[in-house]
């Protein structure tokens, strides 16, 4: 009897995605000149390390940017927490565009250094009149002139997208005034409207403020903090970076952001008419509560909400040939 020996066939191996490691090890190869943007960048780091600021305010002690910038976006009252993560949100959004970023790249391009120059001139003006967000503006625009200064315009242009998401750093304090207050306004004269007309619940609107005009259940105040301008810096944020990445046409683009605005309006009017609600039918304290934790929910509804008009205006794929 012939003995039938079982052979195992070897099949081919899926090809294994390389690691990240692996993966920035190849294009940072790719890339000419990084010892010279280094040194470029270092020097500009420098430059905003010690002759960064004039006036010291927000607990700054050095003439710092980088300490002005961070204790300005860890302030409560200004409304900027959102600063401490998009430095990281950018240098994700330049590893996701590394490979149009690599194949950009044409050597050195003067002209950049114009970009620079006036990024400089920028920071002396605002150092001069001690307006330390002038020399934000003027430290971001001119690491993005290193970048085309060291590897061209093409390059230039592309990193224009992850650099202009520094805009959301900015601590906007009390320049933020022109939109809070229409805001605060917008949220109290809806909110008041859907109570009284609506659910029949007696509330006093007076500005800003809504009151129980028999003064026994709720006093509230729509507060800067509470106008919802943080909320739509942060959507704003998502959906730029989402409209950026994933659509192609201008106006969806554009729909994608300018939603932000009506979907913090909603949200907000949502969480005041939810704690006038909550106050009225158990008590103050339960609607501090609920003032407290329902921006969370509220924060998720403004997340699907966009999530849903991604989808209604997700670019459709081109029918296949026959």
């Amino acid at each position: 009897m012939d003995v039938v020996e079982n052979q195992v066939v070897a099949r081919p191996s899926a090809a294994r995605q390389p690691s990240f490691w692996t993966e920035f090890q190849d294009y940072y190869a790719r890339v000419p000149d990084k010892w010279l943007f280094v040194t470029l960048l270092g020097g500009w780091a420098v430059l905003f390390q010690f002759v960064g600021i004039s006036s010291f305010n927000f607990g700054t002690t050095e003439p710092s940017l980088f300490e002005w910038l961070y204790n300005a976006w860890n302030t409560v009252a200004l409304d900027c927490s959102q600063g401490n993560l998009i430095p990281f949100v950018v240098l994700a959004l330049f590893w996701v565009k590394r490979q149009e970023l690599a194949s950009s790249i044409s050597g050195v391009w003067w002209p950049g250094l114009t970009l620079v120059g006036l990024s400089l001139l920028v920071h002396v003006a605002g150092f001069l009149a001690q307006q330390p967000r002038l020399s934000m503006i003027a430290l971001f625009a001119g690491i993005w002139g290193i970048i085309g200064l060291v590897w061209g315009r093409r390059t230039l242009r592309a990193s224009f997208f992850p650099m202009v998401l520094f805009a959301f750093c900015m601590p906007l304090g009390t320049f933020a005034q022109p939109v809070t207050l229409p805001l605060r306004m917008l949220a109290a004269t809806f909110t008041r409207t859907i109570c009284h007309g609506v659910l029949g619940i007696d509330v006093v609107q007076q500005g800003t403020s809504l009151l129980d005009p028999h003064d026994v259940k709720f006093n509230y105040d729509v507060a800067v903090q509470c106008s919802g301008i943080r909320s739509f810096v942060a959507l704003l944020a998502v959906a730029t970076v989402f409209a950026m990445l994933c659509l192609k046409s201008p106006w969806k683009r554009l729909l994608m952001m300018v939603s932000t605005v009506p979907l913090v309006v909603f949200c907000n009017v949502l969480r005041l008419v939810v704690v006038i609600l909550i106050t009225q039918a158990y008590s103050r304290k339960e609607g501090m509560w609920v003032h407290e934790w329902f921006g969370f929910v509220t924060y998720m509804i403004a997340i699907g909400s966009l999530l849903a008009i991604a989808h209604w205006v997700r670019e459709k794929p081109l029918p296949a040939n026959p």
